[in-house]
């Protein structure tokens, strides 16, 4: 495959990494126990208040900065940099596979997670795609025997 076309996938692929977050948002990230199992599960909520989050021993959310890293360092050819802050976002992410149960409400309800809804998944796909671009980026930079760090 020459350069071009592997700059071209290199753009398409970072451009369904944003893609997939934003359907992402639009989805259910998880149910919990209860009557109303999606009650809390609305990802585009999660991203505004998800933060909150931190304070209560959460750390999940934190991947979201991490993935926009990723993004703005693949646009702006820093791949390594890119692969580094997709690694980290993807970390964060996957942890919270091991959360049993989430906080609620404001109240401190705890209610234990029953599934990861397609927003999750999602979410987590966002981050793989961005760390597929970045490496894209790695192999076109040694393609054209530019080896090393951005600088």
């Amino acid at each position: 495959m020459n350069i071009k076309k592997k700059k071209t996938l290199q753009s398409i692929i970072l451009l369904w990494s944003v893609g997939t977050y934003l359907v992402a948002l639009t989805q259910d990230a998880y149910y919990v126990e209860g009557h109303d199992p999606k009650a809390w599960a609305f990802a585009f909520g999660l991203l505004l208040v998800g933060w909150l989050g931190i304070l209560y021993g959460y750390y999940a959310w934190i991947a979201n900065p991490f993935l926009f890293l990723s993004w703005f360092f693949i646009c702006r050819k820093k791949y390594l940099f890119g692969i580094l802050s997709a690694v980290t976002s993807l970390s964060f992410m996957l942890s919270f596979l091991s959360y049993k149960t989430i906080v609620t409400s404001v109240k401190l309800e705890y209610l234990s997670i029953i599934w990861r809804g397609p927003g999750y998944w999602l979410w987590v796909a966002s981050a793989v795609l961005s760390l597929l671009s970045a490496v894209v980026g790695v192999i076109i930079v040694i393609n054209n025997n530019k080896i090393g760090w951005p600088h």
